[in-house]
């Protein structure tokens, strides 16, 4: 009797404790991945999912926001976050984007804190050519810098 109460008791606290899940993607199979494991998680706690997408062409000049590269990256962009989407609202769950733009690793760490997220999940690895041996920059830099749990998953 007491052991069903604890877990009554420690599910109703998680429960409360995750209510908001940061999915940072770039549109990589690793990305999809970690929106996967924070769909469940959602469903299982009944959270809401905010999928962010950082452009970091514009960290170094804003300008760059408007030219014809950036536009079409932006419409690439688009087109996984309406995958992204779809699989989310499939499984009835709460779904937010956003767009920015920035270093990826200082935008994610910081929107997460200025929203009050209560879990980042993402990806091992990136889009990027360049591979680390165990974990993506991104993914690396986040896990360092942020204030809040992140879960990478490979």
């Amino acid at each position: 009797m007491i052991l069903k109460w604890l877990i009554s008791f420690f599910n109703s606290l998680i429960k409360r404790a995750l209510k908001k899940i940061l999915v940072p993607m770039d549109g990589s199979k690793s990305s999809f991945s970690a929106l996967d494991e924070a769909i469940y998680m959602a469903s299982q706690f009944d959270a809401q999912i905010t999928v962010l997408y950082v452009l970091h062409v514009a960290y170094d000049n804003p300008d760059l926001v408007n030219t014809p590269e950036t536009r079409k990256l932006l419409k690439k962009v688009t087109k996984f976050l309406e995958k992204a989407e779809k699989q989310v609202m499939k499984n009835k769950i709460s779904f937010k984007k956003e767009t920015l733009f920035g270093q990826e690793s200082k935008k994610i760490v910081d929107y997460s804190q200025k929203e009050k997220f209560d879990l980042i999940v993402m990806g091992s690895r990136g889009l990027s050519s360049i591979k680390r041996m165990i974990l993506g920059s991104v993914a690396s830099s986040v896990v360092t810098k942020s204030k809040i749990p992140v879960l990478v998953v490979k």
